[in-house]
């Protein structure tokens, strides 16, 4: 044995330097009948061990710590957003027991009735929000048309009587199995859709003025239109700002945009004036103490709420305007709850969020090199993000009450399914291989000269060697 082990070392002259170099370990000691076998063995490990780089991988290869520790392209992003989707909806859920505990005690005799519904809605939309997380979001580009007609044909359905439910004069709901549903919140997100898709279809098109208008009248007014009939102005402005965040985005010149925004406020201010509420909320607006209990009602009621909590708030659960003094606490005002519970810090922990929701939403959208996902993004943000804004301006009295309720907060369930469903498509967009996969113009001609290469017939082994060069 000893003799075996030290004719194997006594072969070092016939190899390198850096082969007869010893092993870090100690090799046990082989039987008589398998010593030459081990003795083999033993030399291809040591060959193996010294052929391969420190670390016992190849060269140019990236250890294996390294390449598990980095995140693919996008999953940062689509963590941020998850994250963010999740701790609202954890706010809103606890802002919602909290805002509908006194008026479900009165209504239903539980105090967990609304909360029970809200968080079953939740479920819903968090079902909705992994499908269309795991969906291809290029099906959406397909389904861009059907879906709109849908939605235009459930907004007609809203107006005739016996199908759409009239509430406090407005006609916006369906019931569908005993719980109501609300078409125009579709019709957000159908309009964003349809206009991504028909700019990734023809993108120059929106760079000119007759295109540009051609696409507003497409994304906005069907839907802007059946939805005023029903009516509901905060809506049509939501949709309304969340296409022309898609215009925006996909190209459109300032100047056309400059007359497209003044042609929607001048329709605004129409509409504002053809109907006396509308009128009266916006004198409310400018000067609400003038007629506190009329038409300023809400909104100073809404001050007063906001103004009670100061720094801190009164505490979670402890607020008095809820019990009948603040309309709508649960869905337009829950805003004023908040601020009342959860004072100055509470409000500023739900405008946090909300910006650390845009942010990731943006970073999703700037990622992305496919035209179509990156303004299916921008649009779906817009809608998510500037409801909110409505709705935090009109509690605050920085903007006119139009009757919005607060994404992923308010209570109801059409909302708040919508929105997470919206969320989905968004994570999709986010860690999509067609997010990060673009072909260039240059790249284009260069194929299109190489075929045009092959096919012309005098063309020979040179001459394509000459055109791949």
């Amino acid at each position: 044995m000893a003799g075996r082990g030290s004719g194997l070392t006594g072969r070092e002259g016939d190899l390198p330097d850096w082969l007869s170099q010893p092993l870090p370990r100690k090799a046990s000691r082989p039987s008589s009948r398998g010593s030459a076998a081990a003795g083999a063995s033993s030399r291809a490990a040591e060959g193996a061990g010294a052929r391969r780089p420190a670390g016992g991988r190849r060269a140019g290869q990236r250890p294996r710590a390294a390449r598990s520790a980095a995140p693919g392209p996008g999953v940062k992003e689509r963590r941020l957003l998850l994250v963010g989707t999740l701790l609202l909806l954890t706010y809103g859920l606890v802002m919602a027991y909290s805002a509908s505990a006194a008026q479900a005690y009165f209504n239903y005799g539980s105090s967990y009735y609304l909360f029970e519904k809200q968080l079953l809605f939740a479920g819903a939309g968090l079902v909705a929000l992994f499908v269309c997380a795991r969906v291809d979001y290029g099906l959406w580009r397909r389904a861009a048309l059907p879906f709109a007609i849908v939605v235009v044909v459930l907004l007609l359905a809203v107006l005739v009587p016996g199908i759409g439910t009239s509430v406090n004069g407005a006609r916006r709901w369906i019931i569908v199995g005993g719980q109501s549903m609300t078409p125009s919140e579709f019709a957000k997100l159908a309009a964003v859709i349809l206009i991504a898709s028909l700019i990734a279809r023809r993108p120059r098109e929106v760079t000119e003025a007759r295109g540009l208008l051609r696409l507003a009248a497409i994304g906005i007014v069907p839907a802007a239109v059946l939805i005023m009939l029903e009516p509901d102005l905060g809506t049509t402005l939501v949709l309304s700002m969340a296409v022309m965040a898609v215009l925006v985005a996909g190209g459109a010149r300032l100047r056309h945009m400059s007359t497209l925004v003044i042609c929607l406020l001048a329709c605004v201010v129409v509409l504002v004036a053809v109907e006396p509420y509308r009128m009266a909320r916006i004198t409310a607006f400018i000067h609400p103490w003038s007629d506190p209990q009329g038409a300023g009602f809400q909104t100073t009621q809404s001050l007063i709420s906001i103004a009670s909590g100061h720094v801190f708030g009164v505490g979670l659960g402890n607020s008095v305007q809820k019990f009948g003094y603040l309309p709508q606490q649960t869905t337009d005002m829950i805003t004023g709850i908040i601020g009342e519970e959860l004072g100055l810090v509470g409000l500023l922990a739900l405008v946090g969020l909300y910006v650390f929701l845009a942010w990731s939403a943006f970073r999703i959208a700037l990622r992305c090199r496919e035209l179509f996902g990156k303004l299916l993004a921008v649009g779906i943000v817009s809608v998510v993000v500037g409801q909110a804004c409505i709705n935090i301006g009109a509690a605050l009295g920085l903007l006119p009450l139009t009757g919005v309720p607060l994404p992923l907060v308010s209570c109801g369930g059409t909302n708040l399914m919508v929105t997470l469903a919206a969320i989905g498509i968004l994570l999709n967009i986010a860690t999509n291989r067609r997010s990060f996969i673009v072909v260039s113009a240059q790249r284009g001609s260069r194929t299109a000269g190489r075929g045009r290469d092959r096919r012309s017939p005098g063309a020979g082994p040179s001459g394509s060697r000459r055109a791949r060069r």
